[in-house]
């Protein structure tokens, strides 16, 4: 009987929660281990990251990148850690934003002692610049193109004099862009206000994220609402992924350059980009601009994750791990065929609700670790590889 493969799920910025994962604090020693040396290695700031960190709700603090930022990625490792030491690493990681990063170090590109070094240069690569927020949408990004009328600087002038959007939506006379298919879409004076706010995450078939500078941003929140969009504002001071983190992704790459990144070690899980949508190269691994540009790159979850369940869904079919204390990362993939149709299946790492960030969370892990042996012992030690 072929094998399913796990997937890690790995949460990035916006899906921060209070006590996320810290139902499994001194409660699991190998969820507790990297946690402590991450901490360690930190010093007095490891200190104040773990006060942080186990704070209950409500905790304005998590809102902040520089608090928010390295937790998930000590998180996600540890959690990652915690999966390969109680049953076997997984077969693939996913990461999203932040999470992509922990994931790189779950394949060994960076090494683990380095996790707390990694974090302080994420965050001082974020200092002055590419503050903005970011905001959630419940559309696709081609909705979204057509009614905000493309994204980007704002509008250039044609040589015949009229006023045209990066994706060359023609403006009428009034001040009105019509697209191609004849229908208005947000005007001159609007895709002025709009300037700098981009695509930032693809993270369902209806939800994308956006990202930009604060103002540009509430004005697009504000228009999507009056058309009766439904939209939410993630807990980002930054506009991550968007062309307003190009310096910060500059500065981040250079500074990874230090820590020496290596291929990924075949035994410790292939890491699938979402940035390309398919597993990382050797040399995408050992190129630092390649992790550092992901700041200022759009996420392409939902496309990478749709992508592993059209093609490894069905036959030997996936065991989703969800990292995440929303579960928010496998929320998409439960409208996917291959889930629906019992061929793959979700399995949460941590509880959700009033139950997150207690005990509950050490009894959801210790199923996620039951299910994953009873995949082992139906099927033996025998393992798909494509």
């Amino acid at each position: 009987m072929e094998r399913r493969r796990s997937v890690l799920l790995l949460p990035g910025q916006g899906a921060q929660r209070e006590r996320m994962a810290a139902g499994l604090y001194e409660a699991r020693d190998e969820f507790t281990a990297p946690m402590d040396e991450f901490f360690g290695r930190l010093g007095t700031t490891g200190s104040r990251l773990r006060s942080a960190w186990l704070r209950p709700a409500p905790n304005p603090e998590l809102d902040e990148s520089a608090v928010a930022q390295p937790l998930l990625l000590a998180v996600g490792h540890a959690l990652g850690r915690a999966v390969g030491t109680a049953a076997e690493p997984p077969a693939l990681l996913l990461g999203h934003s932040v999470g992509e990063l922990a994931a790189a170090c779950l394949a060994g590109v960076f090494d683990p002692a380095d996790i707390g070094a990694l974090a302080a240069a994420r965050s001082r690569s974020l200092e002055g610049t590419g503050y903005g927020g970011m905001l959630a949408v419940a559309a696709t990004e081609g909705q979204l193109a057509e009614e905000l009328g493309g994204f980007g600087d704002g509008l250039a002038v044609g040589a015949d004099g009229v006023a045209v959007g990066a994706d060359e939506v023609a403006v009428g006379a009034d001040g009105t862009d019509v697209g191609a298919n004849g229908v208005a879409v947000a005007g001159v004076a609007e895709r002025a206000v709009f300037a700098g706010v981009a695509v930032a995450a693809l993270n369902g078939p209806r939800q994308t994220v956006l990202a930009g500078p604060r103002e540009a941003l509430a004005a697009v929140e504000q228009h999507l609402r009056d058309r009766g969009i439904l939209v939410r504002a993630l807990r980002s001071g930054h506009a991550f992924h968007s062309p307003v983190m190009a310096g910060a992704a500059l500065r981040f790459g250079e500074a990874l350059a230090g820590f020496g990144p290596r291929a990924p070690r075949a035994a410790a899980g292939t890491v699938v980009s979402t940035r390309t949508g398919v597993a990382v190269t050797e040399d995408q691994a050992r190129d630092p601009h390649f992790w550092g540009g992901q700041l200022a790159a759009p996420v392409r979850y939902w496309p990478a994750l749709r992508e592993l369940l059209d093609t490894l869904g069905r036959r030997p079919g996936l065991l989703l791990l969800d990292g995440s204390a929303d579960r928010s990362l496998s929320a998409p993939a439960r409208h996917h065929p291959a889930v629906r149709e019992g061929a793959s299946e979700v399995v949460p790492l941590l509880a959700v609700g009033r139950d997150a960030g207690g005990p509950a969370d050490a009894r959801v892990f210790a199923e996620a670790l039951h299910r994953l042996g009873e995949q082992r012992d139906h099927t033996g030690d025998h393992t798909v590889v494509s």
